[in-house]
Formats: C-alpha cells, sequence, structure tokens
C-alpha cells in the first residue's frame, strides 16, 4: 500500500480494539492452559506444537501454524513482555491498515518468520525450535515507527526517543544479533519483519524499478537544496550576502 505518514501525537494505551482484546484474550488462554498441562498434569504440549527443522524428527506440517500461538512455559515475564508490546502498538498499526488487513499482516508475518526460519536451518543445520509471537510483534514495532516516525515513545517508560528510531533501532539490533549467533531465532525474527514489511508497503511500491529511482532522486535534490545555504552567526561575514 502507499505509504501514508500518521500523525505525531498519537496516545499509547488508549482505544484498544475489539480484535486486539480478543487477539489477547486468547494468547493468555493458551499460555495458562500451557502453563497448566506442562507443570501441573505433566501432559508435554509444547514439544508436539513447537516448530522444528525439517530434518528434526519431531517436525509436523501444524508447527508452522501453531508455533506463533504459544510461548515458553518457562518464561512467564517474556509472555508478559510480549503482551505488553502487543498492547501499544497494535491499535495503531490496525487503525492505519484496517482490521481485516491488520490481521493478515500479523499472521502473514508469522508465517513469513516460519518460511525464513526453516529454510536458513535447511541450509546451516541450525536445529533449534522455534515458537512465539515475536517476529509479528517486531514487524508491528517497524511498521508503527515507518508509518509514525515523529511520535515519541519513552523507552523503558523513561528516555523519549523517536518512534522513527525505534523502527532502525529494531532492524539493526535484531540483524546483528543474528549475525553474531547471539540470537538463535534472528531468521525468524527477520523473517517476521520482512513479510510484514513487504505486505504493508505492497510488493509494487518496494520492487518497483521507477519508485526506488524518484525516491533517489528527491533524496538529491533535498541535499543540493541544502547544501546551497549556510548560517551566518553573529556579525561575520558583513560585506557578504546572508541566505535564509
Amino acid at each position: 500500500m502507499p505509504y501514508r505518514p500518521m500523525r505525531a501525537g498519537y496516545s499509547f494505551g488508549t482505544g484498544f480494539t475489539p480484535l486486539g482484546k480478543k487477539l489477547l484474550i486468547l494468547y493468555a488462554v493458551i499460555y495458562v492452559s500451557e502453563l497448566l498441562l506442562e507443570h501441573w498434569l505433566h501432559f508435554p504440549v509444547v514439544p508436539v506444537l513447537q516448530l522444528y527443522p525439517i530434518s528434526h524428527p519431531g517436525f509436523d506440517w501444524w508447527q508452522v501454524l501453531t508455533a506463533h500461538l504459544i510461548h515458553d512455559p518457562t518464561a512467564p515475564i517474556g509472555f508478559l513482555i510480549n503482551c505488553l508490546v502487543f498492547y501499544f502498538f497494535s491499535s495503531p498499526v490496525e487503525r492505519l491498515i484496517g482490521t481485516d488487513r491488520f490481521l493478515i499482516l500479523f499472521y502473514l508475518s508469522a508465517l513469513g518468520a516460519a518460511v525464513c526460519g526453516l529454510l536458513f536451518s535447511r541450509v546451516s543445520g541450525f536445529d533449534a525450535p522455534f515458537m512465539g509471537m515475536m517476529p509479528s510483534l517486531l514487524a508491528l514495532v517497524v511498521i508503527f515507527g515507518l508509518s509514525n516516525p515523529e511520535a515519541t515513545i519513552l523507552l523503558m517508560f523513561v528516555i523519549p526517543i523517536k518512534a522513527k528510531y525505534i523502527s532502525y533501532g529494531t532492524v539493526l539490533i535484531t540483524l546483528l544479533t543474528f549475525l553474531a549467533k547471539v540470537n538463535p531465532h534472528g531468521a525468524y525474527h527477520l523473517g517476521g519483519i520482512l513479510f510484514g514489511y513487504l505486505y504493508f508497503r505492497g510488493p509494487k511500491n518496494v520492487f518497483d524499478p521507477d519508485a526506488v529511482r524518484l525516491k533517489y532522486h528527491q533524496w538529491q535534490f533535498e541535499r543540493k537544496k541544502r547544501s546551497r545555504f549556510r548560517v551566518i552567526d553573529g556579525d561575520k561575514d558583513k560585506d557578504r550576502p546572508t541566505y535564509h
């Protein structure tokens, strides 16, 4: 879809959408069920539903669909952080693109994460299983930053930072931790960001050579225009013309 900037003053945590509430409740119910089954009833449901590499004997096709719905039952704090990120970023993105397209974007990011992760494990021999909605959440963060670049976000609820830098930083940190082999699921995360971004912008807008060329010429024009002006400080250069 064409790029459409949002207003800079969006307020987080207000007007949580009906779809957002239903999705959050769904994930909470699934996670509580996981905890009860895994820790109290000693029924190993996670090994059945998490996504294994294709070459792994535990792989089954349905895991491509179920891995996104479950989370690590030994890390409840991580699950709560995921819910918090979803609460902050889902509503503005849904209002920007609409409920139907938001639902497609959210789960297309999950599918893209699975595809990229499986392909990477195929060529690299990486065999760690994957679960969780983190790829879709990262896609929401990046899209929010691109669509509302001048909005101010309190990083860690303390440090004010522009949304566009959160977006760029998310991609950069994900890429660097993947290359440094610090993040074992980096291929899944990057796949989720990529597929979510492509759906948001539309493949035609991303890969159209005319659009890319136009943006390059606009960037050149802005750079040359800025270079034609200079700031005169105080009384210096009185005999030379001043440009504004």
